[in-house]
Order: structure tokens, then C-alpha cells, then sequence
């Protein structure tokens, strides 16, 4: 089966059965139980600062709106989707003990989600360690552990 790693600041939205893979950060897994298209974004930040530091990809709140945008056009139900969040963990040490980017990616995802109605089924969020992720889209099954760490997790989509 074909594979794909999806890089930070990336998003990847696939009809056919794929190995969606990435490292993370922060990311919203999505699957059209009806037609089988799914989605995988993978975010670092949860919203920009300014005009002048727009990329779509690095943002929660556009990245996960352009996701389900593009999977809406296909089929706007969205009691046919299900969706998992993965990440925002504190992996970043900041001297700003005001800044909170894990949980404000969190926090982002469940807004957007919530804004379109889109059921989130499973989250693993927080914590102090990325996440490595795998999306296997024929299948539903979404594994993840802690970047380092040997074992195997799967949770139905």
C-alpha cells in the first residue's frame, strides 16, 4: 500500500487506501464513513499572529477548515465523518510560561470541529512528548505512541 508522510505545516486528503504517516505536534485525522475519502493535517501553531505570517497549513484553525471545507464539497453530511485529534503536547521548553501551544492546537481543533459538527470518536492530546502517528485509511485505524517509544496502539475511526 502507498504510503505518505505528512510534514509539519502539511495537510493530505485521499480517495484511495493510503498510509498516512507523521510526527507530531499536533494533528486532526478525518474519515467519510460513507465514501471513504480521509484526511490528515498535521499543525504547529493554532492560529497566525497576523496577515503577514499567513500559511494555511500551519494553523490549527485553517488548516482543519480547509480539510473539511474540501471534504464538505465532496459531501456535505457531516454525520458522515468521524475525526480524531492527536498531539499538543508541551514539547516545546518556552521562557513565556504564558504560552500554552499544545493545548491552545487542542483547543483550536475541537472549535472547528465542533463549528461544522464533525465527531470527534477519540483524542490523545497533552502530555509532554510528540506523538507519531499512522492513518491507515482502508482499514479506519489510527496508530499512535509517544515519539520513541516501541509498541503498538490501534483505535477504530
Amino acid at each position: 500500500m502507498e504510503k505518505r508522510f505528512v510534514l509539519p505545516g502539511e495537510y493530505f486528503i485521499s480517495k484511495r487506501p493510503i498510509i498516512l504517516d507523521t510526527l507530531v505536534g499536533s494533528c486532526v485525522c478525518i474519515y467519510n464513513v460513507k465514501d471513504g475519502v480521509a484526511v490528515m493535517n498535521h499543525f504547529l501553531h493554532s492560529e497566525p499572529n497576523g496577515q503577514e505570517d499567513f500559511d494555511i497549513g500551519h494553523y490549527g484553525s485553517s488548516s482543519t477548515e480547509y480539510i473539511i471545507e474540501k471534504l464538505f464539497a465532496r459531501d456535505p453530511a457531516a454525520r458522515h465523518y468521524k475525526a480524531e485529534i492527536f498531539g499538543g503536547g508541551a514539547v516545546i521548553k518556552n521562557m513565556d510560561t504564558k504560552s500554552n501551544i499544545g493545548k491552545e492546537n487542542i483547543d483550536i481543533a475541537h472549535k472547528v470541529l465542533a463549528r461544522y459538527r464533525v465527531r470527534i470518536v477519540h483524542e490523545e492530546v497533552g502530555g509532554v512528548r510528540g506523538r507519531r502517528v499512522k492513518f491507515d485509511t482502508e482499514t479506519k485505524k489510527v496508530f499512535c505512541r509517544f515519539a520513541g517509544e516501541v509498541g503498538k496502539k490501534f483505535n477504530k475511526v
